[in-house]
């Protein structure tokens, strides 16, 4: 078929993200796709200069830094600033898939009636060596606000779509404003699934997730009663999720470190109380 090249946004937040920025930059840069603006918004990063260090090395970057205002509100940022026809935001942790740009607009040109697409994501470890991935991804994306299965950064949407449907991010919200958004979105748009991993997710010590789980878990119950989530249905499905994501995860310690790598993983499991 006939390819046409509208203008992907690639929208990354990032603070003291200097660790695995080049990843991320060169993932995108090397994509065989010819209509790319990758925007980098530096949220105040407080790491003597080595996040904006990386920055400057990457001339074909739109990129600019200033005082911190948080991870949802620069996304915002970044989808007011953003030119293109379709956005994606991934964070400066993580990596998009080889092909992923092109698989997406072949996509979105076989299918105008969709506002967005979404693919399978990828998960690599601190060193970025493949990983336990997500499970579950194959559930109907109707289903998200009970999986919460769909990474952002493996879910592309049209611009024009976002906006005219004010599908911005919650800038009070500090560790869940994707499932928020996410919900919010599926609901008013029609997205379509694509059967490839379009992007990488890491796992490593530093991730908020890890960091915070306490208050993450806080939001999100808010955000199950304000959305009306069924709590039991939730709960039921969010712990039979994190069994078998642990259970991956072990299969991957012991394939890469055998019984000694198991008994690590769980040994840091419980110290952390996760």
């Amino acid at each position: 078929m006939t390819l046409d090249f509208p203008l992907v946004s690639i929208i990354t937040p990032v603070y003291n993200g200097a660790k695995y920025l080049d990843d991320l930059i060169r993932s995108v840069q090397t994509q065989d796709y010819p209509s790319i603006e990758h925007i980098i918004i530096d949220d105040g990063s407080a790491d003597d200069g080595a996040t904006i260090a990386v920055l400057r090395k990457y001339p074909h970057l739109r990129w600019w830094s200033r005082e911190n205002r948080g991870q949802y509100a620069t996304m915002n940022e970044g989808l007011d600033a953003a030119t293109g026809e379709w956005i994606c935001f991934i964070s400066a942790d993580d990596r998009i898939q080889a092909g992923a740009v092109r698989r997406v607009v072949e996509f979105m040109n076989g299918h105008p009636e969709c506002d967005g697409v979404v693919g399978y994501t990828a998960a690599m470890d601190d060193t970025g060596k493949p990983y336990a991935d997500p499970p579950f991804q194959f559930v109907p994306v109707r289903f998200y606000a009970y999986f919460s299965q769909i990474s952002h950064c493996s879910l592309y949407l049209r611009r024009e779509s976002l906006l005219h449907h004010r599908l911005f991010f919650d800038p009070a919200l500090h560790y869940v404003g994707d499932y928020d958004w996410m919900i919010r979105v599926i609901a008013a748009l029609q997205v379509g699934r694509l059967p490839f991993p379009l992007s990488v997710v890491r796992t490593h010590p530093a991730q908020a997730s890890k960091q915070h789980r306490e208050s993450m878990i806080a939001e999100q119950k808010r955000i199950v009663t304000t959305y009306r989530v069924n709590p039991f249905i939730f709960n039921v499905s969010i712990s039979f999720y994190i069994i078998i994501h642990d259970l991956n995860k072990l299969r991957f310690a012991f394939l890469d470190g055998g019984f000694t790598g198991a008994k690590r993983l769980i040994e840091d499991h419980f110290r952390r109380g996760k």
